[in-house]
């Protein structure tokens, strides 16, 4: 097997580990989400740009599960994509709110979850093109939320 045929059955490999550790923590997080709002559900289809609904309230979710400790960075990322259909959302009248959720590690080399988010009040964010590069992604276009807007859940 050629070293580029390796590489792509690596970067295959790792982008299996993530998904399954994404959809490992999408059920965690849906009942941590379900204690403050109360029957939010996860959405079905699995290309939809949010995670998890609320129809009482008219909240969408988005997780975006890390292995990296809030502060780590100064800004945490998500694909442009998700923002703009959210705010499409809020202008078509589908939803009230978009609330993004940050699950990271709590610190370094430490497995315990901690939960922060932030809820899309309209500002102009940088975008930049990023990339999970470790594992084969392109770059494309990504929001850099800074990490001063997270909240604690």
């Amino acid at each position: 097997m050629s070293s580029n045929n390796k590489r792509k059955m690596l970067d295959l490999e790792q982008k299996r580990r993530d998904l399954n550790f994404g959809l490992y923590n999408e059920d965690l997080i849906l009942a941590v989400v379900n204690e403050r709002y109360n029957n939010t559900y996860k959405v079905r289809d699995r290309f939809a740009n949010f995670d998890f609904r609320n129809d009482t309230f008219k909240i969408d979710f988005e997780l975006k599960s890390r292995r990296i400790y809030k502060g780590q960075y100064s800004t945490i990322f998500f694909n442009e994509d998700k923002l703009t259909e959210g705010r499409q959302k809020f202008a078509d009248g589908t939803t009230n709110r978009i609330i993004y959720l940050f699950s990271f590690v709590k610190k370094a080399n430490v497995n315990e979850r901690v939960l922060w988010f932030w809820e899309d009040d309209g500002r102009d964010l940088e975008v930049t093109m990023e990339g999970n590069l470790a594992r084969g992604d392109s770059k494309k276009p990504c929001v850099n939320v800074p990490m001063e807007l997270l909240e604690r859940w």
